[in-house]
């Protein structure tokens, strides 16, 4: 079984895509990230991370949940975002979570609308939830969960005013950073925004074992 205390449809659909067992990554990460508490994941690149999270947002969230999102991921590009969607239509089938990935290259003001429809789960580079926030007053007072996936590739593609920026309109709730290494600004954002952290460092020979 992938992880004991996991939503047991949920778990049905790890198994039916091949999840055997966890990663260390997910192992350790999963169950931190349901006790609430801010947590910073570092791990090696294919190794987990970015499931981790969507397994952690599906059993955190469950189910549609009134209109507005409670779970927002902050990722580097729209390729990125494309994937996570994907993630959650084949392990989130048997939930109704509207999860939509938004990002330059579409209209914003039909992407606002999908959003104000109805959205649990919002993905996106920053400057995009930006624009998107300042041009439509994006709702974020439900917010349960704000995560940045693969940070030390956020940080290196996008100005560090946007995330702090983005940061600053989020309200108080979980937050939660993924990263393959912690370089200087990933480190002056968790000193600055986050509340005594979860911290977990996977080395490589941990994944090979």
């Amino acid at each position: 079984m992938f992880l004991k205390k996991l939503d047991e449809q949920l778990l049905i659909a790890l198994e039916q895509e091949g999840f055997e067992k966890p990663t260390p990554i997910q192992k350790q990460s999963i169950g931190k990230m349901k006790s609430g508490r801010d947590g910073l994941f570092i791990a090696p690149e294919k190794s987990g991370k970015t499931s981790a999270i969507v397994i952690a947002v599906i059993q955190q969230l469950k189910e549609a949940f009134e209109d507005v999102p409670r779970a927002l991921i902050v990722v580097e590009d729209r390729a990125k975002a494309d994937a996570i969607k994907e993630q959650f239509d084949l392990l989130g089938g048997h939930t109704d979570l509207r999860v939509f990935p938004v990002y330059q290259g579409e209209n914003i003001l039909k992407q606002r609308d999908r959003v104000y429809a109805g959205c649990d789960v919002l993905i996106g580079p920053a400057k995009f939830l930006n624009e998107l926030y300042s041009n439509s007053g994006m709702n974020l007072n439900r917010l349960k969960m704000y995560i940045i996936d693969d940070a030390q590739a956020v940080f290196k593609h996008e100005i560090t005013s946007q995330i702090d920026r983005l940061t600053t309109n989020v309200p108080e709730c979980q937050r939660i950073i993924f990263t393959t290494e912690m370089n200087v600004r990933i480190q002056d954002y968790v000193d600055y925004y986050m509340i005594a952290p979860e911290i977990v460092e996977i080395e490589a020979e941990e994944e090979d074992q």
